[in-house]
Parts: structure tokens; C-alpha cells; sequence
């Protein structure tokens, strides 16, 4: 098992491409995006379907390196800027480190 960490973002789809490329900048190696079907938060419930899908949310996962998640959260200017964002980095183990 090696200790890696745990990058979770929670954007506007309509965010997500500018997240994958900021953390393709940064250094990683990969990363997973994920709809988001709904939730509730400080602006009440939001439920994807929107025939436009302009409110709809995704959820970006990259496993990474501790070095790379502090460089995630020095460019939170960038990935955050003034629009909606949940950014969690959390420790994780992976059975693979050459994968991450």
C-alpha cells in the first residue's frame, strides 16, 4: 500500500474541461469526472437534468501525489476564481504506486 492523496472537485460541467486542463498543467497523471445526480448544499437542492444541463454538476477525482495536491490548492485562484467550486483533498492508499 502507498499513501497518495485524494483531490475531489465538485464544478459546473460546464467547468469541467478548464479543471482537467488546470490539473493536466499542474502535473497529473489522470483523473476521473463523474456526474453529479444531485445534492443539497448553502443554495438548497440541485438535481442534474436540466434539458440545457447548464446547473449541472460533475465531480472531478484525481489520486495524487502529496506535491501535486499542494500545487492544486496554490493555484486555487485559478481553480476556483469567483464561481461555485467544492474542492477536499483527502490521504488515500493505492496498491500501485507507478499508477498515481
Amino acid at each position: 500500500m502507498h499513501p497518495r492523496k485524494r483531490i475531489e472537485i465538485v464544478v459546473e460541467a460546464v467547468r469541467a474541461d478548464a479543471v482537467t486542463a488546470l490539473l493536466d498543467q499542474l502535473g497529473a497523471t489522470g483523473w476521473t469526472v463523474l456526474p453529479v445526480l444531485s445534492g443539497r448544499g448553502r443554495q438548497g437542492i440541485r438535481r442534474a437534468g436540466d434539458p440545457g444541463g447548464v446547473d449541472d454538476n460533475v465531480v472531478v477525482i484525481c489520486i495524487a501525489s502529496t506535491d501535486l495536491a499542494g500545487r492544486v490548492m496554490a493555484a486555487q485562484a485559478e481553480l476556483l476564481g469567483a464561481r461555485p467550486a467544492i474542492v477536499s483533498i483527502t490521504d488515500c492508499m493505492v496498491l500501485r504506486a507507478d499508477h498515481f
